[in-house]
């Protein structure tokens, strides 16, 4: 993916993987449910925010709000 748009579009999925594996642990708190959501469930909204985060971060360097070199 090399648009920014297919990031975002990856975060977003990835985020709707989290979100579904955590209200599965909500309505069935079994031990396999619950340690899924925990465990994937984590990763896969830590790795959706980082995403939105470097798509964000590399918007705002090209529209050169964020400078690369300090002044």
């Amino acid at each position: 993916m090399r648009t920014q748009e297919g990031r975002l579009r990856l975060a977003c999925w990835l985020t709707i993987a989290a979100l579904a594996l955590f209200v599965w642990s909500v309505l069935d708190p079994g031990v396999v449910a619950v340690m899924l959501a925990m465990s994937l469930g984590q990763v896969l909204g830590t790795a959706a925010t980082a995403l939105f985060f470097w798509v964000v971060w590399t918007d705002l360097r090209r529209a050169r709000v964020i400078d690369r070199e300090r002044r």
